[in-house]
C-alpha cells in the first residue's frame, strides 16, 4: 500500500485493486476500485478526471460510478466525467447510483442531458440506490448501506441529516467497504466486520476536540475510525481535514 500527499493511497487484494485517487475533507474525494473485469467509481470530487487521467486508468473499464451522497467534495466532477466521456464517443451505457433522495447528483445528471440530448453517444443510467440494495457490475456485487451524516457550515451548529450511504464491494470472497462521510453507526461496524479491506472517513484529528453529537452524526475521528477499522482485516483512513 502506498499512502502520498493528498491522501492517494493504493491496496492491492487477490480481487480488487483499490485506488483512492484524492481524499481531503472539504476539497475532494473519489475512489477506483477494478477487478479483473470492470472498474467502478466511489464519488467524484473535485479533479475526479483529472486523476484518473494521470493515473493512466483505463477510461474504457468504468462500468458505473456511486455516490455516497451529495455533497460538493464528493460529487463536484460528475459533470466533467460526463462530458469527457460525450467528447470522447462513449457508448457504453453508464450507471450512476446515488443515495434516494440525494438531489445533488440527480441535479448534475438531468442538466447535463437537458443539456447536450441527443448528441450524448451513451445512456446514463441515473438510479437511486436503497437500503440493502445491490448492484452488479462487471463481477462485482455493490451493496448499498445507510450510514448517518448531517449536513455542517463551519462556526454554525449540526445541521439536519442527508441521505448518505457506504458501500460494500464483493467479488471472488473479497470484501471492500467503504463508509463515505459519517457518524458512528452501528451499520458501518456491521459492514466492516470481517471485510478486507475497510476504507473510513476520519476528518477530525482528535475525538476530544469535537463534541459527542459530531462524532455520532456528521464525521468520525482517527482514534473512533481506527476503532471501526479493526474489526476489518487491513482499515484505510482517508478524508482527514486540514493535517
Amino acid at each position: 500500500m502506498r499512502d502520498m500527499n493528498d491522501g492517494f493511497q493504493r491496496w492491492t487484494g487477490d480481487k480488487h485493486d483499490v485506488i483512492v485517487l484524492h481524499s481531503r475533507a472539504g476539497i475532494a474525494q473519489h475512489i477506483w476500485i477494478e477487478n479483473d473485469d470492470r472498474a467502478i467509481l466511489i464519488d467524484a470530487g473535485d479533479g475526479a478526471l483529472r486523476d484518473i487521467r494521470a493515473n493512466r486508468l483505463n477510461r474504457d473499464n468504468l462500468g458505473g460510478i456511486f455516490f455516497t451522497h451529495g455533497h460538493f467534495d464528493h460529487m463536484g466532477g460528475l459533470h466533467s466525467i460526463l462530458g469527457f466521456l460525450r467528447m470522447i464517443g462513449r457508448k457504453d451505457d453508464l450507471p450512476v447510483i446515488r443515495p434516494r433522495g440525494c438531489a445533488e447528483v440527480k441535479a448534475v445528471i438531468e442538466s447535463f442531458i437537458e443539456i447536450y440530448g441527443e448528441t450524448i453517444p451513451f445512456t446514463v443510467i441515473s438510479r437511486e440506490a436503497n437500503p440493502g440494495e445491490k448492484f452488479e457490475i462487471g463481477g462485482m456485487s455493490i451493496e448499498a448501506f445507510p450510514v448517518v451524516h448531517c449536513g455542517s457550515i463551519e462556526g454554525a451548529s449540526v445541521l439536519a441529516p442527508i441521505p448518505a450511504m457506504g458501500y460494500r464491494v464483493s467479488s471472488g470472497g473479497e470484501t471492500v467497504v467503504i463508509s463515505g462521510d459519517t457518524g458512528d453507526c452501528e451499520t458501518l461496524r456491521e459492514m466492516a466486520a470481517g471485510a478486507d479491506l475497510a476504507i473510513l472517513e476520519a476528518t477530525y484529528e482528535k475525538s476530544s476536540d469535537v463534541s459527542e453529537e459530531e462524532l455520532q452524526n456528521v464525521h468520525l475521528s482517527e482514534e473512533s475510525a481506527a476503532e471501526i477499522g479493526a474489526l476489518a482485516r487491513e482499515y484505510i483512513l482517508v478524508h482527514k481535514g486540514r493535517r
